[in-house]
């Protein structure tokens, strides 16, 4: 509806414009306090989170950030040392990431962050460059955050950091940029991931190769979970889900291994649409599904 009745472009995380000749790429990210921070996290992983998240969109699209612009609401009782800490996380993670803060504002309101990040435009990733004979790839694993959230709801801290302390792989998205064929942030679930890129390209993927996290079989186990639920549809990982072609295979895995990323092969693109999990030799859809904004 914002979209159609705004007439913005293409369905892409990060915009594009030109400015003075000059290409610009933009992106802009809100996390609210009251639905995106769980007890158990501070203000500062909480300003830092808010960064991360926006700068995980320029890395799926292989661009880097540069320039940001953050606008904060504070509710009234906030102490001076609460402001303190959201306003250090925000600045580290910016300095992490190679951000200059040019601007921004506060306000009186529901505790949230806003992040707007810009920078030069470059070849970004589409979403929809997927073709058949494509590798899928992930920048990580998967299920960790969501297993982190069930543990931080109930009191504990069990892969907590996946949820307060995300990272998002600028380095790797920026240097395989030419490597990719088709990229998204996986922040709203794998699923919903896996089916943009899909649909956006006009094929198939088959997942072969579920990209669970270290622990969430056995967590999901002694929770009376379902792991793919976990794995799929849970969210909050700041992974770069692309494609490549097979020839890019190789300097794909050795580039991830330099930078320290553990990166994994999990399936393949085929002619047709829709997204499917392939488990001993059956094939069952995987269907849509993950974080839905209002609904």
């Amino acid at each position: 509806m914002f979209r159609r009745r705004l007439r913005a472009g293409p369905p892409e995380d990060v915009g594009s414009f030109r400015a003075g000749g000059v290409g610009m790429a933009a992106a802009v990210d809100t996390l609210v306090r009251a639905t995106d921070v769980p007890p158990g996290m501070g203000p500062g992983q909480m300003g830092a989170k808010a960064v991360t998240a926006c700068v995980s969109d320029f890395a799926a699209k292989g661009l880097r950030p540069e320039f940001g612009v953050v606008s904060v609401s504070l509710p009234r009782g906030t102490t001076a040392r609460e402001a303190g800490l959201l306003a250090s996380g925000i600045g580290r993670a910016c300095s992490r990431y190679g951000v200059r803060v040019v601007g921004g504002d506060t306000n009186e309101g529901e505790a949230s962050v806003t992040v707007c990040l810009l920078g030069r435009a470059g070849r970004a990733v589409p979403r929809g460059g997927a073709a058949s004979g494509d590798a899928v790839f992930v920048t990580g694993p998967f299920g960790l955050a969501a297993a982190g959230l069930d543990s931080m709801l109930r009191g504990g801290r069990r892969f907590a950091r996946h949820v307060t302390s995300p990272v998002a792989r600028l380095e790797f998205g920026v240097e395989n940029a030419g490597r990719m064929s088709a990229a998204m942030d996986s922040s709203d679930g794998l699923a919903a991931t896996l089916h943009g890129i899909a649909g956006g390209s006009g094929a198939r993927i088959v997942v072969d190769r579920a990209p669970a996290g270290r622990g969430v079989a056995g967590y999901a186990g002694s929770r009376g979970l379902d792991p793919d639920a976990l794995v799929f549809y849970g969210g909050e990982e700041y992974e770069i889900v692309f494609t490549a072609r097979p020839r890019s295979r190789r300097a794909v895995m050795a580039s991830a291994g330099r930078l320290g990323v553990p990166a994994l092969e999990i399936g393949r693109v085929e002619r047709g649409s829709g997204v499917y999990l392939e488990r001993g030799g059956a094939r069952e859809r995987l269907a849509p599904g993950g974080w839905r904004h209002l609904g």
